[in-house]
């Protein structure tokens, strides 16, 4: 936790993006890392053209745990 939250910041660090892989609804529209961005798991190859083109960024994925 306490390194994501040096990332966490709006606006993000340069070179950072943050990725929440959480379904949008409802997970993702109940609360979210500021910052963050919606890329679902399922829709991952589907949006991965949202990555950033520099293949050095630091990627920060994040999902519920299990319960």
């Amino acid at each position: 936790m306490a390194f994501v939250q040096q990332y966490a910041k709006v606006p993000v660090p340069a070179d950072t993006m943050i990725i929440d892989s959480r379904p949008k609804r409802p997970k993702y529209d109940k609360g979210y890392i500021p910052s963050a961005i919606s890329i679902p798991d399922s829709k991952f190859d589907a949006l991965k053209g949202s990555l950033p083109e520099n293949k050095e960024a630091l990627l920060i994925f994040y999902c519920q745990a299990p319960t």
